[in-house]
C-alpha cells in the first residue's frame, strides 16, 4: 500500500485540519492562567522560547513549501507561544 493509499485511508486530511486547529490553541489555558491569576512561578521561559523557534521554523516551512495548513497553524500557535513569553515578563516585572 502506497502513502497515499494510507493517508486516503486514515482520512488524512481531515486529521491535519483538526490539528491545525488543535496547534495554536495548546498554549491558550497557560496564557489565560497567567492572566487570570498573574502567577507565573510554574512558567519555563527557556521551555517556551525554545517552542516559539520550533513553531517558527514550522510556519518558516509552511511558507517557503505553499503548505497553508502548516504556515497559519505554527504561525497562530507562535503568536500565542509569543503573547505567553511577553505576559510572562510582564507579570515577572511587575512582581519582582
Amino acid at each position: 500500500m502506497t502513502r497515499e493509499e494510507i493517508a486516503k485511508k486514515i482520512h488524512w486530511t481531515k486529521i491535519i485540519w483538526a490539528v491545525s486547529i488543535v496547534n495554536p490553541l495548546m498554549t491558550l489555558p497557560q496564557f489565560l492562567q497567567i492572566w487570570q491569576t498573574h502567577q507565573t512561578a510554574g512558567l519555563s521561559l527557556i521551555f517556551l522560547l525554545i517552542l516559539l523557534f520550533v513553531q517558527v521554523g514550522f510556519s518558516s516551512h509552511g511558507f517557503f513549501t505553499k503548505d497553508r495548513f502548516i504556515m497559519i497553524s505554527n504561525g497562530l500557535a507562535a503568536a500565542l507561544t509569543f503573547l505567553t513569553i511577553l505576559s510572562t515578563l510582564y507579570f515577572r516585572n511587575i512582581a519582582g
